[in-house]
């Protein structure tokens, strides 16, 4: 291992001699049994303080193969020096391209290298990896082998970012196989202990023979092998392979010359590129909130505050939240996520914190009711809870059965899944308008459907009651909502009419036993009621896993002559799509295509004049709007003028009268009242004939705005 020593045979083993220490690892299966030649200067009986790394001199060889090898397989060099080594120039030896070192700390339980501190800072505060060895004394005392690792520890203080500890064991102390094992067994365990990780093993294939009886004890104990072999060009590995697991440093060398170094100093390389492998990981973890606490497997952690732990490198630590009684983890931040338990593995060092919340207060729902036809009702909490459903938040007229309605819940602004833990504003849209007049009743968290917290406290019931708005605009009906218009060449006469809000009914005539209505699918789209007549085919869902349009739904069947078609948007959709588009592309009879007609029947008017700014109008025979209320009669808000036609007017399916809206000059605000009606709930028909009056130049009829009378 160093200059100056003789050579001598392999049944001696001298415990003195050169200035080195020694590390190095990775796995070789080649068995060498010809004898191999050693070096010694001093006798057995070399005092405390002259043992060092590779001072046996086991490890030697007659070949400088090993220089030559080291440089060859995919490793970083290293070396390993004690006080034999003088004063060592650190920069120097960090621009030689070593990019770590093993230190001698202590020997014994009272020997501490006086270089050790000196060493450690210089050759931290030039970059390399620093680890530190034990020169092992073993003998038959009780306690020893942890007097040994606690002297150690103490002195050598390893950190996280240090390279893993090493018991250097090169002496026997007069103890057989067995108990040299179990002393060595012993130190690992008490290293472990005091420090969280399994420290490294220094030995050469033929020391471990001789005083170990080539026991894979160690190995299967976890501890990673650092080999001595030196002058070969790969390591033999006692302990069959060192228990399959291999070297991870191989000191290949006793007589390195390095710059900054006076005189021969071992040479080691890693069994790889990555320090980390061999480097003590550090866990930090922060728990907030002070209701709950943090356990991990392995390491035996259980932290409720803030907790640091040290840990083998390449452990996988399973971190658990657990949260106190009454309490709830909110979840993971840093190395973890979510809300189950985190994976960490530790190659590297890593922090993460763990949020929990005490919450003894059970959530509160504020009910904010419509004002107008166009506006949800709004339930709030004041904090996040779960499980909001058609039953756990309902609608329904008083003393009637809960209204169909959708529910878009929100959290922070972002829209959430119901079902989820983190609900705090639901909007409750009727999916058929509510009747104007009515009364109703919004109830949240009723017996049997109740709404929890994140923790599992129970809202309460909550309750709040309306009357329906009995003034609505032409925006608030269904019938003549915005159909917006949609450019594409590849749409029947390139565009197709569109709408998502729930009651959006797109009307058209047609003549001949069948249609087929043209529409386009895709992931935006929802689902569709499609009547004829008065009659309704069914729901038809247009989502679909890509774009197309010009796709045919084709009812047969109808008989001959005139007929009218209804595309009723529903306003909701498959759990998968993305909104609850309805397109209209055109309709196909046997007299050929008609590509989107206009605007689904009607038309927005922008008019200061008229109520809310802007009425809605229609020329197209059919175009029809329907209301639906409750009272003795209401007004229907129009506009007269010298284009206007004519509308039938009926209540409850009876035919009332028919409506001219022709003038000489327009009039804006104009109304038309339907009363003398029984007090109760009355469905209003305004259907456009697509006539009028010879005088006039156009058939248009309007809707401004409709008023209930009590």
């Amino acid at each position: 291992m160093s200059r100056g020593r003789a050579r001598g045979s392999l049944d001696h083993r001298f415990p003195m001699a050169s200035p080195s220490s020694s590390f190095r690892s990775l796995a070789v299966r080649a068995v060498t049994t010809a004898a191999l030649v050693l070096v010694a200067t001093a006798p057995a009986s070399a005092g405390a303080g002259d043992g060092y790394a590779g001072v046996s001199g086991e490890a030697a060889r007659v070949s400088d193969a090993g220089e030559r090898a080291a440089s060859a397989a995919l490793t970083l060099p290293g070396i390993d020096v004690s006080h034999w080594q003088g004063t060592v120039d650190w920069s120097r030896v960090a621009d030689a391209g070593k990019a770590f070192v093993f230190l001698k700390a202590t020997e014994d339980t009272w020997y501490v290298d006086p270089t050790y501190g000196t060493n450690r800072s210089g050759a931290r505060s030039n970059g390399l990896r620093v680890g530190a060895y034990h020169f092992a004394r073993p003998d038959a005392s009780a306690g020893d082998a942890r007097k040994e690792a606690r002297w150690f520890i103490r002195h050598a203080d390893p950190q996280p970012g240090d390279l893993l500890p090493v018991l250097d064991i090169e002496t026997s102390g007069g103890l057989d196989a067995r108990e040299l094992t179990a002393w060595s067994m012993r130190w690992v365990d008490e290293v472990r202990r005091l420090t969280g990780v399994r420290p490294l093993v220094y030995t050469s294939p033929y020391g471990w023979q001789v005083r170990f009886d080539d026991s894979a004890a160690l190995a299967r104990w976890g501890a990673p092998l650092w080999i001595a072999h030196w002058g070969v060009s790969a390591p033999t590995l006692p302990a069959q392979d060192w228990g399959g697991r291999g070297w991870i440093v191989w000191q290949h060398s006793s007589t390195g010359r390095v710059a900054g170094i006076r005189g021969d100093v071992d040479l080691d390389l890693l069994n790889g590129t990555d320090l980390d492998a061999i480097t003590i990981q550090r866990l930090r973890l922060t728990v907030e909130g002070d209701a709950g606490t943090v356990t991990s497997s392995p390491g035996g952690i259980a932290c409720r505050t803030a907790c640091t732990r040290n840990f083998h490198p390449g452990t996988d630590l399973t971190l658990t939240a657990v949260p106190d009684d009454g309490a709830v983890f909110l979840g993971w931040s840093g190395a973890c996520s979510g809300t189950g338990p985190c994976v960490v593995r530790m190659n590297g060092h890593r922090s993460a914190t763990a949020t929990f919340t005490a919450d003894p207060v059970p959530p509160s729902a504020a009910i904010t009711t419509p004002t107008t036809h166009a506006r949800p009702a709004v339930i709030t909490f004041d904090e996040a809870v779960r499980g909001v459903s058609a039953t756990s938040i309902a609608l329904r007229p008083v003393g009637a059965e809960p209204v169909d309605a959708r529910r878009t819940c929100r959290s922070a602004g972002r829209i959430v899944r119901c079902g989820s833990g983190s609900v705090r504003r639901v909007e409750l849209w009727p999916i058929e308008p509510l009747v104007p007049g009515r009364a109703y009743r919004i109830v949240v968290s009723p017996t049997g459907a109740r709404i929890r917290d994140r923790v599992g406290n129970v809202a309460a019931t909550t309750a709040a009651g309306f009357v329906a708005a009995g003034t609505f605009e032409e925006s608030h009906l269904p019938s003549v909502q915005r159909w917006r218009h949609v450019r594409d060449r590849d749409a029947a006469g390139g565009s197709f009419a569109v709408e998502r809000l729930p009651g959006a009914t797109f009307t058209a005539r047609f003549r001949g036993p069948d249609v087929s209505w043209l529409t386009v699918v895709g992931r935006t789209f929802g689902k569709a009621e499609v009547v004829v007549d008065g009659r309704s085919y069914g729901v038809v869902d247009l989502y679909a896993p890509r774009k197309r349009t010009a796709i045919g739904r084709t009812i047969e069947g109808l008989g001959g002559g005139g007929h009218t078609i209804e595309i009723r948007a529903l306003g909701r959709s498959r759990v998968a799509a993305r909104n609850t588009l309805v397109a209209v592309d055109g309709f196909r009879t046997r007299l050929g295509t008609v590509a989107t007609p206009f605007g689904g029947g009607w038309a927005p008017v922008d008019d200061a004049r008229a109520s809310g700014g802007r009425y809605a109008v229609t020329e197209l025979e059919g175009a029809q709007v329907r209301v639906r209320f409750r009272g003795t009669g209401i007004d229907w808000r129009t506009v007269t003028g010298p284009d206007g036609g004519r509308a039938r007017v009926e209540v409850d399916g009876r035919p009332l009268r028919t409506v001219d809206l022709y003038a000489t000059e327009r009039h804006v605000g104009v109304v038309r009242r339907i009363n003398g009606l029984d007090p109760g709930i009355h469905i209003l028909l305004i259907v456009a004939t697509g006539t009028a009056r010879a005088a006039s130049h156009g058939a248009t009829v309007a809707i401004d705005r409709f008023d209930v009378l009590p």
